[in-house]
């Protein structure tokens, strides 16, 4: 056996098995009855032993019987699908086709059964995965739109300037909150390295609180970069800088009236 028919010869054991457990996709199930129809005689047949095995492991059944009636309808069904399909690809690699078209085989009512329980097993994973998929990506769309949905309230009350320091690779970030306080007040500080300029933006601040904004240069020198005086939920202000100041600056800030700090 060549290096390649060695390839071919394992890739189809492996979509044997999953085939067997009704886990294939449209497109790997074509490949598979191809490659079955190319296979030696032999071949075939140590495929066809082997999902005969997997049909009859008790382990993958589930422990409870079930009604009469249903087994039949169950049964019914899977039976006319076999059929539909063998009639339009016969031979197939499917152990129920193959022995029903063999009258010296004799094959129990309980065989059926693994067969149907098997499918069945497959189309709940199959369910079960696309359920989880689809749980997620409406989970991401509705972060998605909360997002927008809040930039967009910012953005309506501070102002448009404030939109060129959203998601912008040459700002800054610093979040300040009160120092020593359970006040859920927040001041987020950008600072644009390439221009110069820089936005406030103060969340949750204390009606008419005034907050002094200083930045604190390598050199040590104080510089005032804005005021911002609370007059509702968020407040905004956008202010200019030297550029050249900027690298390893330090924003610091503290309450204009009781000089409480914020870090």
């Amino acid at each position: 056996m060549s290096m390649n028919e060695a390839n071919n010869y394992k890739q189809l054991l492996e979509l044997a098995v999953l085939d067997a457990h009704g886990l294939l996709e449209p497109i790997e199930t074509d490949l598979f009855n191809r490659s079955f129809h190319d296979a030696p005689a032999s071949i075939q047949d140590e495929i066809i032993e082997m999902q005969r095995a997997f049909a009859e492991d008790d382990w993958l059944l589930p422990t409870d019987s079930p009604q009469k009636h249903l087994k039949q309808k169950v049964l019914k069904a899977v039976s006319n699908a076999a059929d539909n399909e063998a009639r339009r690809l016969a031979p197939l690699a499917l152990i129920g086709a193959r022995a029903a078209q063999n009258p010296q085989t004799k094959v129990k009512p309980a065989f059926y059964w693994r067969i149907a329980a098997l499918i069945l097993f497959g189309v709940a994973t199959l369910f079960g995965i696309l359920a989880v998929d689809a749980n997620h990506r409406a989970t991401r769309i509705a972060q998605i739109a909360m997002d927008m949905d809040a930039e967009t309230t910012i953005i309506d009350s501070v102002g448009s300037d404030f939109k060129t320091f959203l998601n912008n690779p040459y700002c800054n970030i610093t979040w300040l909150s009160k120092e020593n306080s359970r006040q859920n007040g927040r001041i987020r500080i950008s600072i644009n390295e390439r221009f110069g300029n820089g936005y406030i933006v103060g969340l949750d601040l204390l009606p008419g609180e005034e907050i002094i904004i200083q930045g604190k240069t390598l050199k040590g020198k104080i510089i005032e970069l804005a005021r911002i005086t609370s007059g509702r939920a968020i407040t905004g202000q956008a202010f200019e800088i030297d550029k050249a100041l900027i690298p390893g600056i330090t924003i610091v800030a503290f309450d204009a009236k009781t000089g409480v700090r914020w870090v």
